[in-house]
């Protein structure tokens, strides 16, 4: 069993999903709130994708999207996603 930290630093995965990437570092923060269930983890981004987009900060939401997206595909069963 591969934990969170396995995970991230695959060396499997793309250059792009790097941990030492702005959203592989924003991922890694989220993850610290695992213990809560994937679906809270989830809806935490999105608001905060929201916030941060409100502010006129649109790279660090782009950026939040990457790390969402990573969540989803690596973190959440099919059942779960909405």
């Amino acid at each position: 069993m591969i934990g969170i930290a396995g995970k991230i630093g695959s060396p499997n995965g793309d250059r792009k999903a790097e941990p030492g990437t702005r959203h592989g570092r924003l991922l890694g923060g989220y993850l610290v709130n695992m213990h809560r269930g994937a679906a809270p983890v989830r809806e935490l981004m999105l608001a905060d994708i929201e916030r941060f987009q409100s502010l006129g900060a649109i790279g660090y939401a782009d950026d939040l999207r990457i790390a969402l997206k990573r969540f989803t595909s690596e973190f959440m069963s099919r059942e779960d996603r909405r």
